[in-house]
């Protein structure tokens, strides 16, 4: 199983004022917006998502993957500890996170085609 770079996350304070900054990127475009929770832009062939969470600076990098509970088998064998088991989200995607040894997070996921 393999994964492909989806789009990074910022952790931002307020989504509100960050899509009023990146919107202003040429060719970005705001693809999906929560208020005060979420917002999703395309640039180009990536995705840039903005995540609302008070006094956090930092980012997390989201990959996708075919099959979220075969790869993270695939990594539990090889060694590394995903921070918990593939979880559903209400918002049709199944994902799981590995911490790197810096404290990155990175996100592997799919959509819930069950969702």
């Amino acid at each position: 199983m393999t994964a492909s770079l989806e789009g990074i996350s910022l952790h931002v304070t307020d989504v509100e004022r960050s899509i009023m900054f990146y919107s202003r990127i040429p060719g970005a475009e705001l693809v999906l917006h929560r208020p005060h929770e979420f917002a999703r832009f395309l640039i180009g062939t990536g995705s840039l998502h903005l995540v609302q969470l008070p006094l956090q600076n930092r980012f997390h990098i989201e990959l996708n993957t075919e099959d979220p509970a075969l790869l993270y088998t695939q990594l539990c064998e090889a060694g590394l500890t995903p921070a918990s088991p593939p979880k559903h989200h209400p918002w049709g995607k199944i994902d799981f996170r590995v911490v790197d040894p810096d404290g990155y997070q990175l996100e592997f996921g799919a959509m819930d085609v069950e969702a």
